[in-house]
């Protein structure tokens, strides 16, 4: 008897074809990714280019920095291109403690225009050689003697106060006065704070103001108001004193009163 062969192994169903609309897309998908390759690998190519390299750098808004100490913040070197990410020439910029803020521009084939927001200086402080800082306590990496900086002197009066907020309340608040009330700042001479309150000295006066902070624009406008009148009203005995502690209350007081 003969042996019959083994059965035969049905082949597996063939996949049904791609509708037509969808092998478009595939294809369509496939030469954007293409041409997005293509694209960025042209960018780079150009990007590195001998021509594109920065020769030229343009800084506005220098008061404190020098065109050569943004240069270097930001990273220009001799083969930094025009093209390079912004990220990267305004990281290290805006980390400069003179900077507060920053922006950058290309002028094509090898120019970068910045522009800087520098921190102004509010006060200065004895550590113990004289600095400035800015409204935010930060020490300033300028000589406050050339130019001569006409800002008043902070002081930090009791230690408590030093180990709670040191002399950045202070900044902040004479900052906050400059802001609100800049003739008022362009006379004071001395700023402290103690435990609880600040002490505006205003020029060779000896007049204080005294307020618990943080300060607001009435209250100053209140302070202003009631030394003009103090003295309007009693030339032969200036104000020594405007004590803003009290709620709703503006205290003149005269005589050198403490």
């Amino acid at each position: 008897m003969s042996r019959l062969p083994p059965p035969r192994t049905p082949p597996p169903p063939r996949p049904a074809p791609l509708p037509h609309a969808l092998r478009r897309a595939v294809r369509f998908l496939g030469a954007v990714a293409l041409a997005a390759l293509t694209g960025w690998a042209a960018f780079f190519l150009v990007a590195a280019s001998p021509y594109f390299r920065v020769d030229h750098v343009e800084v506005t808004g220098l008061g404190y920095l020098t065109r050569e100490q943004v240069r270097d913040a930001a990273g220009v070197e001799g083969v930094t291109s025009v093209w390079a990410p912004e990220e990267s020439l305004l990281n290290g910029l805006v980390a400069h403690p003179l900077v507060e803020s920053a922006r950058v521009t290309r002028r094509l084939p090898r120019t970068l225009l910045f522009e800087i927001d520098e921190a102004e200086p509010v006060g200065l402080i004895a550590l113990p050689l004289v600095v400035a800082v800015d409204r935010h306590g930060n020490v300033l990496e300028i000589d406050p003697g050339e130019p001569v900086l006409d800002l008043p002197v902070l002081r930090v009066s009791t230690e408590r106060a030093r180990a709670l907020w040191g002399a950045r309340l202070l900044a902040r608040e004479v900052a906050r006065t400059a802001d609100l009330a800049p003739e008022l700042f362009a006379v004071i001479s001395e700023a402290r704070i103690d435990d609880d309150q600040v002490v505006l000295l205003l020029g060779d006066s000896a007049l204080r103001v005294r307020y618990r902070p943080p300060i607001t624009q009435e209250r100053l406008r209140a302070a202003i108001i009631a030394m003009n009148d103090a003295a309007a009203r009693f030339p032969g005995d200036p104000p020594r004193e405007v004590d803003l502690r009290f709620d709703d209350q503006v205290v003149v007081r005269a005589g050198g009163a403490q």
